[in-house]
């Protein structure tokens, strides 16, 4: 029974829902892919964004909602974008 019932609120959420979630994982690995190829700490990235390592952290969740003006500082500190439009 609790199979179906998670089944059944999967498929109640919004298909517009599922994609936003899945950029926010998608940038959260290439964050993380990005500073561990620099070599650098979450410490270091905090910095350079103006934020704070938990902060940082949770943008690694893969559950923030980034702004555009975010995903452009943290573009800025790890040279290279994010996204493409």
């Amino acid at each position: 029974m609790n199979r179906n019932f998670f089944q059944e609120a999967l498929a109640s959420v919004p298909n517009h829902v599922t994609i936003r979630v899945g950029w926010s994982f998608s940038i959260a690995d290439k964050i993380d892919a990005k500073l561990k190829e620099l070599g650098m700490s979450h410490r270091e990235f905090a910095k350079r964004v103006g934020k704070t390592e938990p902060e940082v952290t949770r943008w690694l969740s893969g559950t923030h909602n980034f702004t555009l003006r975010t995903l452009a500082k943290i573009s800025d500190a790890l040279g290279e974008n994010l996204i493409e439009v």
